[in-house]
């Protein structure tokens, strides 16, 4: 028997739950509440086609569900009791989830409101919903007002003609430095001598290299090199020696000037000035600290610019990009007339922000997010109403940064999407009388710039308030100097709505003071590695610049770790205007952090002035996990922090370093986890439109999405990174039931499982660039084992959604091609006795939970993978394995291993990074070795939520938590306690609301469960108990508790199905036990030390696990550990199986002492309880006891087999 239930720590928690979203307390009668449209709550600019409503039920019963609903949509609020636009009347169906919008087709910029109300399972009807509304937006392109404007950033003629003089070191190999934007002169080492090799840039970002020139004469560690462009003619000076001149028709006009490097070259920059022709200095340097000259590369704290790649293939140093353009536009709205509804809406090519009269709109940060610009742009949509003014001027304002789309991407160069920024944006504003005044981005706007004056989302933002234009924003400001905006090419047929939540700050961290090793720089501790910006407030003097760089860790010794970061510089700079407190927060840059580090102040500020503001998609938190084992709580806390750093407009691999890119791989393995924290059904459903855009005309998908033009994009068709493109649909379509994303993606992921067919061969698919990626196993899987477990992973998954949409023919032939890869994966990396290939925990994993084992041999496999998990005494997995890692093992029957993984303190574990001070998940199982060390600075994150995919257990199997059926309309709980863990606490928002599970251990054998179903859904709960007359319900018998039926022993746990609301399970333990042994259970059995010979074995027999000593093999045995009250007689009991009619003789002993000798005859099948006293003062010593159960070696009966033994005390 296997008794795995809880018990609550407090009576009232077991029949109440509370919920994550405050709702309307609940009554009797059906309450309708939580309206959603297209799964978001009033989105403002919903993109074209048909919405989809939802609505979640409550009342404080059990049995509600729906039967009947009505749905009510008007132009107003005040309208909806007798609708002007649908009224679906009555409609017979239990439906409450993405119902269809049936009413006539949607207005571009207008709002709907919707109410509705149901009819339960006795008829009642609810009252009509709270008014939910949702807005349109523009439905096509000619529905857009706005023109598409720039600030004049071109290159000036001051860069048509000039001088570079700069002194310069080779550190390694080569150094190159740029002109007129696309000349690159380089000097290099590598043949032992220097060498002058120019190059020509193409417009593809290929090099032409031409004829090299001799400079060996001189080669000194400090070099000058002197370069003068003037017309055609290019003039090139070393060390004083004209070294060549040539004359280039194909010269630029003008061009700024850079530096870079490529691989491992290296080079340092000591000195740098720039004269144009008229004698203007463009740039004069020694790079001091602090030098911004260079947005990127480090400047040296004895001077020089050091030019190094951190990572990617090259490093490119360009001039400080130019100052955030600012915009503005006075407008007057008539007198007389009243507002009603005022929409500003927006995008952009780079990021931005819009203000009205002086004040932010909305609360979005770095919009528009990140896409692939060159095929989509979102648009915002913010309401403004309460921010204008009728019979009064009204300013619109804006400011533009590069974000993605121009500043630095990645590992890779700027300007990858376009070299200049654009602001495309129209006021719509509605007035009582039913009229609309439209005000749109055109010529007639001006711009200038601000106190930002430098903006990079990896390398952080320079802020000087000395060049702040107060009031710029409002009306009335002169605007002296400011010029008119370029009118850009248009984009607007690029447009779409944002159908996902937007980045906002989702929280606030205070910081903690700690000591620095660095005299000049004061450190302080946000005790949380967290994405976002500072908030600071600094008093200073006018000019005083002041440093902030960011960590997300300390080393061993306490000094600020920042290499791990490569290129990204992540570092702020503040210039005082005055000698009062400023407050600063940067607005156009993100840092991924835990520690700050400010330096350029006379004195320390205090810990006070210090916030963290923690951006992230504003996705709802969707579940909340408590245990009783504090390293499991902080392993989910790390989880979700994790995730919430991670979900920033894509879902990144790290936030921290020079990448932050949207890597299929991790997203692929973390998404069921992902789905259970936060409401992800939008967010991930964006992306997965981003990755549909950007699949290839074979079908094939690339590793890193969105791609960043004429760069790398991870690869196409890697296994395991790829296949996302259809894991990341039906995972969605499990936690949310929502066909649409099936429909919208099914034919992209049509032909990317077919293209799969081109690599293959006998259906074996190659497994791709990166295997079971950071695997700590000696010997790496073989990649077309991973590439075949996908392969046939992506064509079941493919054939169950194409069933769900109806398309049968699809169905039929991609569980046919599942069939096929599977005959051809057992044939050939499965071995007679149930090996996997070479044994690696992966290679089982994904075996096993792909059902890639023959039925034959899938106990032998299973003990193969329990043998190997249990000798190693740790994990090894990398990526591919670690979501598959402890399901694994449960659905192999060794959940005792599940939990001893989970709860592992020592290298490697997650507990091994929480013992290092984690507070999110590794990109390494040992980011930090054992002695304190970091791990390869070139990839190193300690924020990448990969190995965070454990968390779909946690809630699935150990809180038991997950869907029946897609979308949770039927939901299982089926809770699996461990040891180690003493009770779980686990709560999740389904599209219909609210389930919970919680189970508590009572005593050495009982157990609680509490559990809560949201309205018109149903569950399966499975309680662990061996015997339906164990458990009860509310405190009454199980069979009688309303809305409890379909009861069936399983052998092992009792399942019982319910309807909606809150029921109390209580599984009866033995009065008075000390112990109890559940044989046949391998956590039992764990925890009790069980060993046997090597004929025993478990099994089931009688409906429950058994252990059996071994057929046919007298002498036989298996003992255990029992707990006693040492000193006093007890009573053993014992439960025997039996298959058939046969007679069992066997001897129990106690320390070898024989205190039993068990012959019974039965007659059938069935179970056989009996129990003897134990009084023997000799073997009452020590409260715990060695227990033998061993087959009589003289007998020629059948062996025992025992399912429970517990320790009773004498009565």
């Amino acid at each position: 028997m296997i008794v795995r239930t809880l018990i609550l720590l407090a009576s009232a928690l077991l029949l109440t739950s509370t919920p994550l979203t405050a709702a309307a307390g609940p009554t009797a009668d059906p309450q309708v509440t939580s309206l959603r449209t297209n799964n978001l709550s009033e989105p403002l600019a919903i993109a074209s086609g048909t919405p989809r409503l939802s609505w979640q039920l409550s009342a404080a019963r059990r049995g509600l569900s729906q039967q009947r609903y009505e749905v009510h949509v008007a132009s107003t609020a005040d309208k909806l009791q007798t609708p002007d636009v649908w009224n679906s009347g009555q409609v017979t169906s239990s439906q409450s989830v993405d119902v269809p919008y049936g009413g006539p087709a949607l207005a571009r910029y207008s709002a709907y409101h919707w109410t509705v109300r149901i009819w339960d399972e006795t008829g009642t009807a609810s009252a009509w919903s709270p008014a939910a509304k949702f807005e349109t937006g523009a439905l096509q392109p000619s529905d857009w007002a706005g023109d598409w404007v720039g600030a004049d950033d071109a290159v000036g003629p001051e860069w048509t003609d000039y001088t570079i003089d700069t002194d310069v070191s080779v550190q390694r190999d080569a150094l190159g430095v740029y002109f007129r934007g696309r000349y690159m002169w380089q000097l290099n080492t590598t043949e032992g001598r220097m060498r002058l090799r120019p190059h020509v840039r193409q417009a593809d970002g290929s090099y032409v290299v031409l004829a090299d020139v001799d400079v060996a004469a001189d080669l000194r560690p400090r070099n000058n090199l002197r370069i003068t462009v003037s017309g055609q003619t290019i003039t090139t000076w070393i060390n004083g020696q004209q070294v060549d001149q040539r004359n280039r028709s194909d010269v630029n006009a003008a061009g700024l000037m850079g530096f870079r490097v490529h691989g491992d070259e290296e080079g340092l920059v000591q000195r740098l000035k720039v004269t144009n022709a008229a004698g203007t200095v463009l740039i004069d340097s020694a790079f001091p600290t602090y030098d911004q000259t260079f947005p990127v590369g480090y400047v040296r704290a004895a001077g020089g610019l050091l030019v190094k790649r951190a990572s990617g293939t090259d490093l490119e140093l360009w001039p400080t990009n130019p100052a955030n353009p600012l915009f503005r536009k006075d407008i007057s709205l008539p007198a007389g007339k009243t507002v009603v509804r005022a929409r500003l809406h927006a995008a952009a090519q780079g990021i931005y922000e819009m203000r009205i009269n002086g004040v932010k709109a909305g609360d979005h940060e770095l919009a528009p997010g990140w896409t692939d610009y060159r095929q989509r742009i979102q648009t915002q949509t913010y309401d403004v109403t309460s921010l204008v003014r009728t019979g009064a001027a009204n300013t619109i304002g804006a400011e533009l940064a590069s974000g993605w789309f121009s500043g630095h991407v990645g590992m890779f160069s700027p300007n990858r999407y376009g070299t200049r920024t654009a602001l495309t944006a129209q006021l719509r504003v509605t007035y009582s009388d039913g009229s609309t005044d439209v005000f749109g981005t055109d010529s007639s706007w001006r711009t200038s710039t601000g106190a930002v004056r430098a903006g990079s989302l990896l390398h952080g933002e320079t802020y000087d308030a000395r060049a702040a234009q107060a009031g710029w924003d409002r009306p009335a400001y002169p605007a002296v100097g400011w010029q008119p905006v370029q009118v850009r090419p248009s984009a607007t047929a690029l447009l779409v709505p944002q159908t996902d939540q937007p980045v906002r700050v989702t929280q606030q961290l205070t910081a903690t003071a700690i000591a620095s090793n660095v005299p000049g720089t004061f450190l302080y501790d946000l005790g949380q590695n967290m994405v976002g910006v500072p908030q600071i407030t600094l008093t200073g003097t006018p000019g005083l610049t002041v440093r902030l760089r960011f960590a997300e860790v300390l080393d061993k010794d306490g000094n600020f770790y920042t290499a791990n970061l490569r290129s990204a510089r992540a570092t702020d700079y503040y210039t005082f205007a005055s000698s009062s407190p400023e407050t600063y927060r940067p607005r156009f840059t993100f840092h991924g952090f835990r520690y700050v580090e400010i330096a350029g102040l006379p004195a320390a500020p205090p810990a006070s002035a210090l916030k963290g503001l923690v951006l992230g998609a504003d996705a709802e938190r969707t579940s909340q996990l408590t245990t009783s084992s504090p390293l499991v709580n902080k392993l989910q806390s790390n989880i979700t922090w994790g995730q919430r750093g991670n979900f920033l407009s894509i879902p990144t691999d790290t936030p921290a370093r020079d990448e932050r890119l949207g890597w299929t791989g991790d997203i692929n393995v973390f998404a069921r986890t992902a789905v259970y924290n936060q409401d992800s059904q939008a967010f991930l459903s964006k992306w997965l439109r981003d990755l549909r855009l950007e699949q290839r005309t074979n079908g094939a998908y690339p590793s890193i999405v969105p791609t960043v033009p004429e760069q790398f994009d991870g690869g196409n068709n890697n296994s395991g990174w790829a296949d996302a493109g259809v894991n990341l649909p039906w995972t969605l379509w499990q936690a949310y039931g929502d066909t649409g994303i099936i429909s919208e993606q099914f034919d992209s992921m049509k032909r990317y499982v077919d293209s799969l067919a081109t690599g293959a061969s006998g259906f074996i698919r190659p497994g791709g660039d990166y295997n079971d990626w950071l695997s700590l196993e000696s010997s790496a899987s073989d990649t077309n084992l991973i590439g075949t477990a996908f392969y046939a992973k992506s064509a079941r998954q493919l054939s169950q959604m194409a069933t769900a949409i109806g398309r049968t023919a699809d169905a039929d032939r991609y569980q046919r091609l599942y069939s096929d890869i599977r005959n051809a994966f057992m044939t050939r990396f499965v071995a007679a006795d149930g090996r996997v290939s070479k044994g690696n925990q992966t290679d089982y994993i994904l075996a096993i939970t792909n059902d890639l084992i023959p039925a034959d041999k899938v106990e032998a496999a299973g003990n193969h993978f329990a043998n190997n998990v249990a000798s190693a005494g740790h994990l090894k997995t990398g990526f591919l394995g670690v979501d598959g890692l402890l399901p694994a093992l449960t659905k192999v029957g060794r959940t005792d291993l599940a939990y001893m993984l989970l709860q592992r303190t020592e290298y490697p574990s997650w507990g091994y990074e929480i013992g290092k001070g984690a507070t999110t998940i590794w990109e390494r199982w040992n980011s930090i070795n054992p002695d304190g060390t970091f791990n390869d600075v070139g990839m190193n994150s300690f924020n990448h939520y990969a190995y965070g995919a454990v968390g779909q257990w946690m809630y699935g199997t150990m809180a038991g938590v997950s869907a029946a059926e897609p979308g949770y309309r039927k939901a299982v709980i089926a809770p699996a306690p461990g040891p180690g863990i003493n009770f779980a606490d686990f709560k999740y928002r389904t599209p219909y609301g609210e389930i919970a599970s919680r189970w508590d251990r009572v005593g050495t054998d009982g157990l609680k469960l509490a559990v809560t179903v949201p309205g018109n859904t149903t569950a399966v709960v499975r309680i662990p108990a061996s015997d339906p007359s164990l458990i009860t319900e509310g405190g009454g018998a199980l069979a009688s508790a309303p809305y409890v039926s379909n009861i069936v022993d399983e052998g092992d746990t009792v399942a019982v199905t319910v309807a909606a609301g809150n029921y109390v399970f209580a599984v009866r333990g033995v009065e008075g036990a000390t112990d109890y042994v559940d044989l046949g259970a391998a956590a039992s059995e764990s925890a009790h030390g069980l060993t046997a010979a090597p004929s025993s074995g478990t099994g089931t027999e009688a409906g429950r696990t058994r252990r059996y000593s071994g057929l046919q093999v007298p002498g036989s045995w298996f003992e255990f550990d029992l707990r006693i009250q040492a000193g006093q007689p007890f009573v053993m009991r014992l439960v025997e199986t039996f298959d058939q009619a046969q007679v069992k003789d066997y001897e129990v002993r106690i320390n070898g002492v024989l205190v039993n000798h068990r012959v019974n005859n039965r007659s059938k099948g069935g179970l056989d309880t009996y129990q003897f006293l134990v009084d023997n003062p000799a073997l009452l010593t020590n409260p715990t006891i060695r227990v033998r159960i061993q087959h009589n070696a003289a007998a020629s009966g059948y062996d025992p087999s025992l399912s429970d033994v517990w320790a009773l005390p004498r009565t």
